[in-house]
């Protein structure tokens, strides 16, 4: 038996506790019980099965022509340069929308000395 030590939200670790004791008792190994029932239902549920990959599409484009399409950045890149087109002289437009970038990192503001 094998022995795996979780991290749980609060909130979820009292809800689990709460249905848990409910369900199987307050006896020992009635969580370990429970947390093993809920895996192995969700291991034969649809939810854990891998999901096909979305294939992203990037199109070159120049006014309103598409000039190339590829699958990679780097193949549209290897692309152009064959075409001899610059990349700064086309828009570059993806099928998936692009994150919002995201700052990290520490704010420092200078203090009264």
């Amino acid at each position: 038996m094998g022995v795996v030590t979780l991290k749980l939200d609060d909130v979820l670790e009292k809800k689990l506790r709460e249905r848990a004791a409910s369900v199987y008792g307050l006896a020992r190994g009635s969580l370990s019980r429970a947390v093993e029932d809920a895996l192995s239902m969700w291991l034969q549920s649809d939810a854990s099965r891998p999901r096909e990959a979305a294939v992203i599409k990037y199109e070159a484009f120049r006014g309103r022509a598409v000039v190339l399409e590829a699958r990679s950045l780097r193949e549209l890149a290897e692309g152009l340069k064959k075409l001899g087109i610059n990349p700064r002289d086309v828009e570059i437009r993806s099928s998936e929308p692009v994150p919002a970038a995201e700052k990290l990192g520490l704010r420092v503001t200078r203090g009264a000395a």
